[in-house]
């Protein structure tokens, strides 16, 4: 995905919205997050890509409830940092699901091998 400022500048309430001029998911899709319009190049169906900027919107609002009189860059790089620590601790929580399924599979093939010896 990349992005270009788009020329629909604005500065309101965070809001969602995308759009998209071809239907296969592969052309640009104008979305809006933190009140600021964006048109993004994606290979993605629009819809997932409106699914990350609702997303991110979810985010600041919560970041804004929490912290009213915050500048909107700032929020926008404190939700950033928020789902970067969501996404790495999902990572981490992935290997260690893993590396116990593996070790699970690894029990019940010698269990099998310690019944074939039966």
């Amino acid at each position: 995905m990349s992005s270009q400022n788009s020329k629909l500048g604005g500065t309101h309430s965070p809001s969602t919205s995308a759009t998209t001029n071809e239907a296969n998911g592969s052309g640009p899709i104008s979305i809006n997050v933190g009140g600021q319009s964006l048109t993004i190049r994606s290979d993605q169906d629009p819809s997932f890509v409106q699914g990350l900027a609702r997303y991110i919107n979810h985010t600041l609002e919560d970041l804004q409830a929490a912290a009213p009189t915050a500048p909107m860059n700032k929020l926008l790089i404190l939700a950033s940092m928020t789902v970067a620590e969501e996404l790495f601790e999902t990572r981490e929580e992935l290997r260690n699901t893993r590396t116990r399924l593996k070790e699970t599979t690894e029990s019940m093939y010698e269990l099998i091998d310690q019944a074939r010896q039966i």
